[in-house]
């Protein structure tokens, strides 16, 4: 089966697709126009859990991208909708939780800016 999340920058919201299939589509934020997140393709290469906060709000899942220093990430506090992050796709953790046991390292994820 093959997997791909796509990330539209513009309306902020992050589709997740099997075998060309939209299956659910999660309302994000992305980065700040100081530090936006860039646009591309890129690939899942690291799933982490988190159970509880630390100094930096990543919520209790990530998935590291191919792309430096980005991630889509929940959020323990938000705010998670709009410009809100330091480049980064940001979710809320429900969501976050849901789609992550569905997304495989090397997953591609495609960051639109239209």
């Amino acid at each position: 089966m093959q997997k791909q999340l796509v990330v539209n920058l513009t309306t902020l919201r992050c589709a997740y697709f099997e075998d060309g299939k939209l299956i659910k589509e999660y309302p994000v934020g992305i980065g700040k126009l100081a530090t936006p997140t860039p646009p591309g393709t890129y690939q899942v290469v690291e799933k982490l859990v988190f159970n509880e906060m630390g100094d930096i709000d990543l919520g209790s899942r990530r998935l590291v991208l191919s792309a430096d220093k980005t991630c889509l990430h929940g959020s323990w506090q938000g705010p998670v909708e709009g410009r809100v992050s330091g480049g980064c796709v940001r979710m809320y953790n429900k969501d976050i939780e849901e789609l992550f046991p569905k997304v495989e390292i090397g997953t591609p994820v495609v960051m639109l800016s239209r």
